[in-house]
This record gives structure tokens, sequence and C-alpha cells, in this order.
């Protein structure tokens, strides 16, 4: 059988005016990814990405010398959409500052946000103003890990590396271990920058070898961002 590894990028830039970029911190959790390989699964790894700016430069920071294949299946969905639907304030930063420090523990305020809106947002309760709706991104997402490894079994690739999101990692989970969708907001939660989940796959069957390890980064270096 051949292995998958999903990995998350490195840390964002949460509150910056470009998320999108890796932080310093972000960098340097890319450049442990490659001490989970061995030497010789390194030499023969295939390197896709999606198009985001923090999954490419997290790959090209981790395996520099590989010629990646870029789709736009792996990218993200956009959680600031999402969070828009549900609380349009959130395009006034200084509105939405005032809200968020009013609140006696802003983060866990801001985690119960982001997960009401993540479910307004999968259970699609009559609002057409998301960018991608979840029905298409759950396609976007399955169809993808269908594309990789059916072009991995094409090529004779027997380690594949994958550089994507949080979400798309906790919703292949559901899929993979038929747990109910929901779950992935859970999951999201948990998923560490630069952590690693493997799958063993062939022509017949995929399935979980491990899950959201981190075991390559020092323990001060440990994100969900």
């Amino acid at each position: 059988m051949a292995k998958l590894y999903l990995i998350r990028h490195g840390q964002a830039s949460f509150g910056a005016d470009d998320y999108d970029k890796l932080s310093e911190l972000g960098v340097m959790q890319s450049t442990y990814i490659p001490h989970h390989f061995t030497d010789e699964i390194r030499s023969h790894l295939s390197v896709w990405h999606g198009t985001m700016q923090r999954q490419r430069d997290t790959a090209m920071t981790a395996f520099p010398d590989a010629k990646p294949v870029v789709t736009a299946g792996l990218n993200e969905f956009d959680h600031m959409n999402v969070l828009a639907v549900h609380q349009p304030a959130i395009h006034d930063r200084e509105r939405m500052t005032a809200i968020i420090m009013e609140q006696s523990d802003p983060r866990a305020f801001m985690e119960r946000e982001f997960r009401t809106a993540m479910s307004k947002w999968m259970q699609e309760e009559g609002d057409t103003s998301y960018h991608e709706s979840f029905r298409d991104f759950r396609s976007r997402v399955r169809d993808t890990m269908s594309d990789i490894m059916a072009a991995a079994r094409r090529d004779a690739h027997k380690h594949v590396v994958a550089v994507t999101s949080g979400g798309v990692i906790s919703l292949y989970m559901t899929m993979l271990l038929d747990m109910p969708e929901i779950r992935m907001a859970d999951l999201n939660q948990h998923v560490v920058n630069t952590s690693i989940t493997s799958l063993l796959f062939n022509d017949k069957r995929s399935t979980l070898s491990y899950y959201n390890n981190y075991s390559h980064l020092p323990a001060d270096m440990v994100t969900f961002i």
C-alpha cells in the first residue's frame, strides 16, 4: 500500500492584514517537517500543495527541492466569509474588537462564534451569500483526495505529501472514518500547525494510519492557528 501524508500549513499571520502569510514561527515550524520522515522516504516524496501562500510556503520550506503539483482543491474553506455571514460586524475591525473585548473570556467567545458560524454553513440554513457552499467544499475535498491517490497509483508513487489546511484535513477525517460531518468543527479546533495525518491506500480502499502527529515539533512551537 502507498502512504498519503496530509500536512497542515505552518502558523499563519493571525491578526495581520495578510493572514495568508506564514508568521516567523510558521516558517520555523515548517523547517521541522522533514524530521518526520526518514532520509529514504524524503528522497522519494511526491509533493502536492494548495494555491494559498501559507500552504505553498510551508511546502517549499519543508521540501525545497520538490517539484510540487499545485491544486486549488487543497485550499481551505473561506473562514472569514463563513464568519462574516454569521457576524457581519467582523468587517468593521474596531467594532468587532470592541465586541470581543466586552466578553469575560474573549478566546472562548471567538471559539463559540466560529463554531456557530461553521454549524450554520454546514447546515446551509437558507443563506446564499457564502463564497463556497459546504456541499461544494465537501465535493471538492473528496474529489481532490481521490485525484491525488489516483495519480499516485498511476505513477507508482509510494509516499505522497499534500500540504493543506485544518478544515480540509478534519472534513476528510469525517469521510474516512464515517463520522457525522458536524464533527469537523471539533476536529478542526485541534489540528496542530504542521501536524501530519497519514493514510494507507491502494486501488481498493484507504485507511487511517495516524492523525494529527506533531512529534517533530519542539513543545514550545505547538500552535493551532
